[in-house]
């Protein structure tokens, strides 16, 4: 496999390797069909909008390997989570008419009250009702939730009300809810084949059903004028459109999430996006609001959003993201694009004093943490991703300014993964550091959790994986599944009686991710 794109600049080369300039588009869309190949993306379409209108258009590849059939404008693909941005329309519409106040507790929407009172709408709105309401981001399945109060106020199913609010009146011809199997039935000549990639290319699956959270089929184009008719006021007021672009405040600081889309700062420019993950799909959708430009990106495997962790709310790790900022947003030097990166290479970053530095460091990191990933099927990119954080924490040093749970995913992959025991300190320097501010982060927890247990350090791990399993107000996700199984392997010999409550809570909730549902069956039938 070949060497990760990575984009760096050689001074001492400049003066005598200038090539043509290229226009924006070339260099994006050079990178687009490199990263397609890396990431084993059998389809993909790209559309830019700046001003309302289309600068850049582009399909790559096939929406069905089998017949052959390519990508175009007309191939429909789901777009997973990037669904909330029309809940969320639907949602500030009801504001607008005085139907629905987002302080009114989510309780007052659900058939049963099993949520606390102090839960607001605003809360599953902005991934902020975990721990203690309003305290602190935490991306949350509780998102789904919303349905019922969209249905509760409309008055009509989700869907119905999709199609009278937006769909319809935007004239998005090409844009389904996928409420059952009879509407893939139907989009089949236009739709987008499911892929996975596990070292090789395989047939997927689609997911179906409709909900706030996920379930929207949708093209570039309609995605794209969709996006439009939130800029321009069509479908909620320009009031609403900045509530639900602001950072939500909380008490821990400004999340990276507003109403509905992530919203974040980068080198001085706001960020609103959304991105879409399912097991054989990925969206992204990137829109910078002072310049009026929007990138969308569908692709139908899921590793356009997978490798870079965007669910922890940082766009700078997606190499998609980047590129775009990189040629359409700032103003960066291009002379120089090396493919096959001299590994042994150092950065001279007397170069850098641009005020940049943050830009380098994020493709370095972006660049390492796909490695990692892509690591798991080939052994050779691990390495590839060691040498890249090793310059990135070399030339980087000031951790507090960018350590965040997608570094520590990063260094416990290259750590427990690769066998790379020299990011070990880096590790628990970063993770307790970022304990200091929320004691509960389940991702901080569940990597020290991980990285303890590696090392063999069963009492140190026992205390990460606790805070996640005793952390109150968290909706199970896979962090909740591996600290249980965790404590209950932990407590066998030393609390069988504890053991079992531990696997019962597995049993309870009920995902058999990586077998350990199965596991907590058979160690329940012993204990």
């Amino acid at each position: 496999m070949r060497h990760i794109f990575l984009i760096l600049i050689i001074p001492s080369l400049l003066y005598c390797q200038q090539k043509p300039k290229e226009s924006p588009s070339e260099g994006f869309e050079k990178d687009l069909k490199y990263f397609k190949e890396y990431f084993h993306i059998p389809g993909m379409a790209a559309i830019i909008t700046q001003n309302g209108k289309v600068t850049y258009e582009n399909y790559f590849g096939y929406a069905d390997l089998k017949t052959k059939r390519r990508v175009d404008s007309t191939t429909i693909f789901p777009i997973a989570s990037v669904t909330k941005a029309f809940a969320t329309i639907l949602l500030m519409q009801f504001v607008e008419s005085g139907d629905l106040d987002l302080d009114d507790p989510i309780n007052n929407y659900l058939d049963d009250r099993t949520l606390s009172d102090s839960i607001k709408i605003k809360h599953i709105l902005s991934h902020t009702s975990e721990g203690v309401p309003g305290s602190f981001f935490n991306y949350s399945g509780r998102f789904f939730l919303l349905t019922k109060v969209i249905e509760k106020v409309g008055g009509k199913p989700l869907n119905s009300l999709l199609k009278d609010n937006i769909l319809k009146p935007q004239g998005l011809h090409h844009t389904f809810p996928i409420v059952d199997q009879s509407i893939l039935d139907s989009l089949a000549d236009n739709l987008a084949k499911p892929y996975y990639y596990y070292g090789e290319i395989e047939d997927g699956h689609y997911d179906i059903g409709i909900s706030t959270a996920s379930g929207i089929a949708s093209t570039v184009r309609d995605l794209a004028t969709f996006d439009n008719g939130i800029t321009s006021g069509e479908l909620i007021s320009s009031k609403n459109k900045n509530k639900m672009f602001s950072p939500f405040n909380t008490s821990y600081g400004n999340s990276p999430y507003g109403l509905g889309i992530f919203s974040q700062e980068f080198l001085g420019k706001q960020l609103i996006w959304g991105y879409g993950q399912e097991d054989c799909f990925s969206s992204l959708l990137l829109k910078v609001p002072e310049n009026d430009i929007t990138l969308i990106l569908l692709a139908n495997n899921n590793l356009m959003s997978d490798p870079a962790r965007l669910i922890n709310g940082d766009i700078t790790y997606s190499l998609f993201a980047l590129s775009f900022l990189k040629h359409f947003l700032f103003d960066l030097p291009k002379n120089l694009e090396i493919h096959n990166w001299d590994r042994t290479q150092e950065l001279d970053l007397t170069f850098y004093n641009n005020g940049f530095q943050s830009f380098y460091r994020q493709e370095l990191l972006a660049n390492a943490l796909a490695a990692s990933f892509i690591g798991h099927a080939d052994n050779a990119e691990f390495t590839q991703s060691k040498e890249l954080v090793t310059q990135a924490l070399k030339h980087f040093p000031n951790h507090k300014d960018y350590e965040n749970q997608t570094l520590m995913k990063l260094l416990t992959t290259l750590s427990i993964d690769a066998g790379y025991r020299e990011f070990d300190e880096a590790i628990e320097q970063l993770g307790k550091r970022s304990l200091e501010v929320y004691k509960f982060d389940p991702y901080i927890n569940v990597y020290l959790g991980f990285h303890y247990n590696n090392l063999q350090e069963k009492e140190k791990a026992l205390i990460y994986f606790k805070n996640v399993v005793d952390a109150n107000n968290f909706q199970p996700f896979w962090y909740t599944i591996e600290a249980l199984d965790f404590l209950g392997d932990y407590y066998k010999q030393k609390d069988p009686r504890l053991a079992r409550s531990y696997f019962q809570r597995v049993v309870d909730i009920g995902w058999n991710m990586s077998g350990k549902l199965d596991k907590a069956n058979r160690e329940l039938d012993k204990l």
